[in-house]
């Protein structure tokens, strides 16, 4: 937390900042992907067996909605961390150019992830990567942000 309120951190504490942002990135996608699993193969054994119970419908609900908060923290994470380097550095756009760069890295990490993953499982490409989507357009914004601030600075 101290190399968020230090105002000039050394780049040890930021590379070792950026990593655990990352493994948490990583860690919540983890998490989605699983429980997300999960609930396709619930939904397939439920399908195929007739009748489904109102315990099997809870617990089909219950998985969604973990579902639906990891891919919630994935997105806040994000927000949390880009508005953050934002607020840190409003006059040096630039500095904000890695912390874009290594979400890139991570986006099409998450996207070859997904396309593979869904040649390997029942999963569909969209599924596996829908907590890109939200994120994927902020990047973009971001680095219109960057651009712009490079071009104002001149």
């Amino acid at each position: 937390m101290n190399v968020f309120l230090n105002k000039q951190p050394d780049k040890r504490r930021i590379n070792v900042a950026m990593l655990m942002y990352l493994v948490l990135m990583i860690l919540f996608y983890g998490i989605y992907v699983s429980l997300e699993s999960d609930r396709i193969a619930q939904s397939q054994q439920w399908t195929s067996g007739g009748s489904i119970s109102d315990q099997a419908i809870e617990s089909m609900s219950q998985l969604g909605r973990w579902t639906s908060i990891t891919e919630l923290l994935f997105l806040i994470l994000f927000i949390l961390v880009m508005i953050i380097m934002i607020t840190r550095y409003p006059r040096n756009v630039g500095r904000l150019l890695p912390f874009a760069l290594w979400n890139v890295a991570l986006f099409v990490g998450v996207g070859t992830v997904s396309l593979v993953g869904s040649q390997v499982t029942s999963m569909s490409v969209g599924n596996l990567a829908q907590p890109i989507f939200v994120p994927a357009f902020l990047l973009v914004a971001l680095f219109i942000y960057v651009v712009w601030g490079l071009m104002k600075r001149g």
